[in-house]
């Protein structure tokens, strides 16, 4: 027996309208700071026009750590409240469903960027108070429910969406790898193919989303992107078994987090961006790694390692150990070794698109 839970949502420059659909009368309200910068008047309305009540409210932390968590869940305004309702980017929001999940509480989403699919998954990617990678904690069920407005998306700051783009297209790359080979059940087979639109949807209209996103236009490109970066990746990883969630893309940007130069200075979809390349370099994937390669060149995501501030050339054995021992490498077609890694990540600063 297993339970699927797809992601429901609602989108739109009013989706906080539809907050009179939740069916409880308090709740307690989570966010990073820009984020209520960007939102508190919307969400503050929409509320108070649904008849909920916040008992306790606050910026959750700077970071998606566990101690965070146990603030959430000592406060006594979240104790007493009916449900959580966490504002803001994926780290936020993944430090608000880790507290409602260990407080037995329904959690709502809103998501203020379009950068992960955070929103609507049911796991958590927790970090150490200094940045490094800590843990994924396997939820026990994704939010009930994830609102999205489209009109705070497109003021944010466009890195997001970009870093998001990169980040999307990582999760077609990684599940359907990690998945080689094996019989799927009906789940795992849905979000495999889901996953389809979260690498040819964004070489289709992601760079249109990207260019309409820096003009701060709320677009049909715009509109489907952010779906796409949120839903469709999210619907892969509530869909499919957790061992094919992730692979190499992700397993090498954790290995980079031993870095501190990484956690400051680059976003999480950049990185992921740059894994998907190395992945494909090491698998071989010629047609592909040419359609990322060149999809990364013409939005500036990275596509070599110095994009990143990093030397191919330097010590990275502790990025490569870090990497390959990492859960997310637990279930591939091969064994994927700190040597494979770097053999790709040599070759993938060398490898050029040779002109028409």
């Amino acid at each position: 027996m297993y339970s699927v839970f797809l992601p429901r949502y609602t989108i739109g420059i009013d989706a906080f309208d539809a907050f009179c659909e939740i069916p409880y009368h308090t709740c307690a309200l989570y966010y990073g700071q820009h984020a209520w910068e960007a939102s508190e008047r919307k969400v503050l309305a929409a509320l108070k026009s649904a008849g909920i009540r916040i008992l306790d409210q606050g910026v959750y932390g700077h970071e998606a750590t566990i101690e965070n968590a146990e603030m959430i869940i000592a406060s006594a305004g979240a104790q007493e409240a009916d449900c959580l309702i966490a504002l803001g980017g994926g780290k936020c929001i993944d430090t608000v469903k880790y507290a409602g999940c260990k407080m037995n509480k329904p959690v709502y989403t809103c998501a203020s960027i379009a950068s992960t699919c955070a929103a609507v998954t049911r796991i958590s990617i927790m970090y150490h108070e200094d940045h490094s990678f800590r843990e994924i904690t396997q939820l026990k069920q994704p939010p009930e429910h994830c609102y999205i407005d489209t009109e705070i998306i497109s003021e944010a700051p466009v890195k997001y969406l970009w870093a998001g783009i990169g980040d999307t297209m990582a999760k077609h790359v990684e599940s359907a790898f990690s998945a080689r080979g094996d019989e799927l059940d009906f789940p795992s087979e849905l979000g495999i193919k889901i996953g389809d639109l979260c690498f040819y949807g964004m070489l289709e209209y992601g760079a249109q989303a990207y260019e309409d996103a820096t003009t701060h236009e709320v677009t049909p490109a715009l509109e489907k992107a952010i779906q796409n970066i949120v839903i469709s990746t999210g619907s892969v990883s509530v869909s499919v078994s957790s061992k094919y969630n992730s692979a190499l893309a992700h397993a090498l940007f954790y290995g980079l987090t031993v870095r501190p130069s990484i956690e400051r200075d680059h976003l999480h979809g950049e990185v992921v961006s740059y894994g998907t390349l190395v992945q494909l370099m090491m698998d071989d994937q010629k047609e592909m790694l040419k359609q990322a390669y060149t999809f990364n060149k013409a939005i500036q995501l990275p596509v070599k390692l110095s994009d990143l501030d990093l030397d191919v050339n330097s010590d990275l054995s502790d990025i490569l150990k870090t990497a390959e021992e990492n859960q997310e490498l637990e279930h591939v077609p091969y064994p994927v070794t700190a040597d494979r890694i770097y053999k790709a990540m040599k070759q993938l600063e060398a490898y050029r698109i040779e002109e028409a």
